[in-house]
């Protein structure tokens, strides 16, 4: 990798030059994953580098108009024959060229045939379906050493005699080690065999939606065997190296999604947390739901107005170890405070009344057990918008739903 900066959170969105949209098309999700986690997407030529003298800790690399990265995003150089090749932080981009962070070691120019591109969160892809597979599943896993070294296994296909034109999502889980695509070794999360399958009614438990059905308002209730509206829809992404938020705003809901390894209070050591729709209650492809049900995290939602509203309903998300430190699913409770955040108030950036705090994690007995990774609650009231704070690029979502509440969360886009 080079002289490579180390540490550099990555984050991703929609808008991004190159980046496979969520579209209402099964595979979606694994187009993106395949990008995002392992391949990098967007490479351009270098045209050249430059440093303003030896000692500078930034460089300008020209690549020529239409290169489409952005400030702040992470970037990957390689082809280099003088030790440039690595990751990098963009300070500033404009039509032509983009100003990096590098360090005083590296040249004041560069060397080889080098390309630049958006760089991937450095996971594996252990297994997968061949190419041509009409049902797409990949086996990802971090390869940072620190790492749990659990295995996202993601399928991402209709399932024969499901609504093919209906909702669209990925199926999910983690497993602890896998001999093929096919065939899971050891423990898997969650504890259930039938998350894979399809038997006429029940449809996997754990999912990450991409492609909603095409509601009303937010307390229309719809199947998965209606079909979602076409178009790509708006997404974040933040991954570290061992964990991955995922943020996917349909019309009259956002979701919050993700694979998140952290430091356990109660257990004294790595843990990790699945969140994905589905972990705590019945998933059909018949049963409607309103739109907020298809949320995961559903951070914001406090009202308990029906059995199928959002807030009658836990945090969708599963502990991999339990609080005694044994491999068993545990569920997790929603975060204290919530009556903080019903309102919809619009709120300016430096407002005393609106603040941001880490996600905690409480399990099912209401223990606090840690913070979901670059994670924030809005606290107060809920704002929209990018923000800059001084660990960095904040985005803050709310999305106001009547009586059934607000979703309001927001993530931190280049630290924990």
């Amino acid at each position: 990798m080079g002289k490579n900066m180390t540490g550099l959170v990555k984050h991703y969105q929609n808008s991004m030059n190159g980046i496979p949209q969520l579209t209402n098309n099964w595979g979606s999700m694994i187009n993106l994953l395949d990008a995002v986690l392992v391949h990098g997407f967007n490479h351009v030529p270098v045209l050249g580098l430059s440093k303003a003298n030896a000692e500078s800790i930034t460089a300008t690399i020209n690549l020529g108009s239409g290169h489409g990265f952005i400030d702040r995003q992470v970037v990957r150089i390689a082809g280099s024959t003088n030790g440039w090749n690595g990751d990098h932080k963009v300070l500033s981009a404009d039509t032509s060229s983009i100003t990096i962070e590098c360090t005083a070691e590296h040249p004041i120019v560069i060397s080889g045939t080098a390309s630049c591109f958006t760089a991937p969160a450095d996971f594996e892809i252990v297994h997968q379906t061949p190419s041509e597979s009409t049902e797409p599943k990949r086996a990802y896993r971090s390869t940072d050493p620190e790492s749990l070294g659990l295995i996202l296994l993601v399928h991402d296909f209709c399932s024969i005699g499901a609504a093919t034109a209906g909702a669209k999502f990925a199926k999910v889980g983690l497993v602890e080690n896998m001999t093929d695509i096919n065939t899971i070794v050891g423990n898997q999360l969650p504890e259930d065999a039938n998350n894979w399958g399809w038997d006429g009614t029940y449809h996997g438990c754990a999912k990450w939606y991409y492609a909603n059905p095409q509601y009303g308002n937010a307390y229309d209730q719809r199947n998965d065997t209606q079909a979602p509206a076409a178009g790509g829809r708006t997404f974040d992404l933040v991954v570290d190296g061992k964990s991955m938020l995922l943020s996917v705003q349909n019309q009259w809901y956002n979701a919050l999604y993700g694979l998140f390894e952290f430091y356990d209070a109660e257990i004294r050591g790595a843990n990790a947390i699945l969140a994905a729709t589905g972990l705590n209650f019945n998933p059909t492809q018949a049963q409607n739901r309103y739109a907020a049900a298809r949320g995961g995290l559903m951070t914001g939602f406090n009202n308990s107005t029906g059995p199928g509203d959002a807030a009658s309903q836990a945090q969708a998300g599963l502990l991999w170890y339990n609080n005694s430190a044994l491999r068993q699913d545990q569920k997790i409770s929603r975060p204290i405070a919530l009556g903080f955040m019903t309102n919809n108030t619009a709120i300016d950036a430096t407002s005393s009344s609106n603040f941001l705090l880490q996600m905690p994690i409480l399990d099912s007995s209401m223990v606090f057990r840690g913070s979901i990774p670059f994670a924030r609650m809005q606290m107060g009231g809920g704002r929209n918008g990018t923000y800059f704070t001084d660990d960095g690029k904040i985005k803050c979502l709310s999305l106001y739903n009547g009586n059934f509440g607000s979703q309001n969360y927001a993530f931190a886009m280049e630290s924990l």
